[in-house]
C-alpha cells in the first residue's frame, strides 16, 4: 500500500501519476494538475479547499489541511451540534492523519448515543405479501398485478431499529471503514459500530439529498452524532462517472465547512434559531433587480424579526485587510438587494484587524473581519462573539474607514 502524501494549497512537484490517480486528484480531490516542465510522465499538483482521502487501487491519495487535524475536527464537531460539543473532543486525534481523527470523532460520538441503546421508531413499509398486513395498496396492486390475487401490495408501519437517524449512522461509518485506518482502537470501534446496526439497512445518500431529521426529546441524544454523519456525507464528492464503482473515500470541502461553522457559531452567540439565521439555500428572497430575476443567496443573513437585520458573506481564503475586489463587490451587492447600510464580510485567514469600507453613493458601509483557525477553540468561539456583539450593536464604534 501506498500513500500520497498532499497538503491543502501547496504545490507538489514533479510526482509520478498513474492515469486513474490523476483523474482521481483532479475529480475527487479537485486539484490542480500541470505537466512537470521539460518532463513527459511528471506533474506539478496544487490541492484547493478539499482535503482529505481517497483510495485508488493500491494507492492512498491523501490532502492533509493547512491548519491543525484538532482544528478540523473542532470545526467538524462544533458545526454539527455546537450545543453538544465538548472541547476535549478535538484532542482525540492525537491521531496521525485527518481521516483517523475524523473516524476517532465520529466513533466516540456513536458511542454516547448509543449507551442509552439502539434508537427504535416507526416508519413506513411497503412491500409484496402472501397475506394482508396493514393496508392493501390499491393502486400499486392493479399497476402491477391486475387480475391476480396473490401477492397483494401492502402498506403497513413498522417499529423497529431500521430508521432514518440509524441509516445515516450506518452509512457514515461503512465510509470510514472503507478507508485505511492508523490505530487498531479506532478499527475496532468502527467495527463494533457497523456490527451493532446489523439490523439497519445500509443506504447510499447523494450529498445533495442527504435526508434532514426532526429532533424530539426521544432522540436528541442521536443529534451530535448524526449531525456529524450527515456533515460528512453531504460533504463527499461525487463518483467519477455516473455508474462507476464508488471511490473509497472521506473528503472534507473546507470551504463548505468554514462556512458551516461560522454560521453555526454566529446562530449561537446570537441564540437564533436555523429559521431567523438561516443558510444560504434557504434564506429568504432577495433580489438585486426590481423583477426579481437576479436572485441572491447571502451566507450569513439575520432574520429576527421577519425582517433583514444583518447579511453577510464567507471565504475560505487569506486575506492581507482590505479585502479582495471581487468579494467586496459581491458584498455590495447583498446589502443593495438587502436595504441594509451595512454587510460583513469574513475571511479565514488574514490581519486581526478589521477593516471598513464606506460607498458614499450607495450610503453602504462594507466591514471586513478576519478569523484565526489556528487559535484554540474557546479563541475562536470568543472571536465569533466579540463578531456577534459588533453586528446587534449597531451604535458601538465602528472600525476606521478606509
Amino acid at each position: 500500500m501506498k500513500t500520497l502524501r498532499l497538503r491543502e494549497w501547496s504545490t507538489a512537484h514533479a510526482l509520478a501519476l498513474t492515469a486513474p490517480e490523476r483523474d482521481t486528484l483532479r475529480t475527487v480531490l479537485r486539484a490542480t494538475i500541470q505537466p512537470t516542465p521539460g518532463s513527459t510522465d511528471r506533474y506539478d499538483i496544487t490541492p484547493g479547499n478539499t482535503i482529505g482521502a481517497v483510495l485508488v487501487g493500491d494507492t492512498t491519495l491523501l490532502v492533509e489541511p493547512k491548519i491543525p487535524i484538532s482544528q478540523v475536527l473542532f470545526l467538524l464537531g462544533y458545526a454539527a451540534d455546537p450545543s453538544a460539543w465538548r472541547h476535549g473532543d478535538a484532542t482525540l486525534a492525537a491521531a496521525a492523519d485527518l481521516v483517523s481523527g475524523v473516524a476517532a470523532l465520529f466513533t466516540t460520538l456513536c458511542d454516547r448515543a448509543l449507551r442509552r441503546g439502539m434508537l427504535a421508531g416507526y416508519h413506513r413499509v411497503e412491500a409484496d405479501l402472501s397475506t394482508v398486513r396493514g393496508r392493501i395498496n390499491l393502486a400499486q396492486q392493479l399497476r402491477a398485478r391486475p387480475g391476480l390475487d396473490l401477492p397483494l401490495a401492502v402498506r403497513f408501519d413498522e417499529h423497529d431499529e431500521d430508521i432514518t437517524e440509524n441509516q445515516l449512522l450506518l452509512a457514515a461509518a461503512l465510509k470510514l471503514r472503507s478507508l485505511p485506518l492508523r490505530g487498531d482502537a479506532t478499527r475496532r470501534s468502527l467495527h463494533r459500530l457497523v456490527d451493532s446496526l446489523q439490523n439497519v439497512t445500509a443506504l447510499t445518500y447523494r450529498p445533495t439529498a442527504i435526508p434532514a431529521v426532526t429532533w424530539t426529546r426521544l432522540n436528541l441524544h442521536y443529534r451530535p452524532a448524526v449531525e456529524l454523519a450527515r456533515l460528512l456525507l453531504r460533504m463527499q464528492s461525487p463518483d467519477l462517472a455516473p455508474g462507476a464503482t464508488e471511490t473509497p473515500a472521506l473528503t472534507i470541502d473546507m470551504a463548505a465547512l468554514f462556512e458551516t461553522f461560522v454560521r453555526a457559531a454566529l446562530r449561537d452567540a446570537l441564540r437564533a434559531s436555523p429559521a431567523q439565521f438561516p443558510s444560504g439555500d434557504k434564506c429568504p428572497p432577495l433580489a438585486l433587480d426590481t423583477k426579481r430575476r437576479v436572485r441572491l443567496k447571502p451566507d450569513l443573513s439575520y432574520w429576527p424579526r421577519g425582517q433583514c437585520a444583518f447579511i453577510g458573506d464567507v471565504k475560505y481564503k487569506r486575506d492581507t485587510g482590505p479585502g479582495h475586489s471581487s468579494d467586496l463587490y459581491q458584498l455590495l451587492a447583498y446589502a443593495t438587494a438587502a436595504q441594509l447600510p451595512a454587510a460583513t464580510l469574513i475571511y479565514a485567514d488574514g490581519p486581526p484587524e478589521p477593516h471598513t469600507h464606506q460607498i458614499p453613493t450607495a450610503k453602504v458601509h462594507l466591514y471586513v473581519q478576519h478569523l484565526d483557525l489556528t487559535k484554540p477553540p474557546k479563541d475562536l468561539l470568543r472571536q465569533v462573539e466579540n463578531l456577534s456583539l459588533h453586528l446587534t450593536a449597531p451604535g458601538t464604534k465602528k472600525p476606521n474607514a478606509a
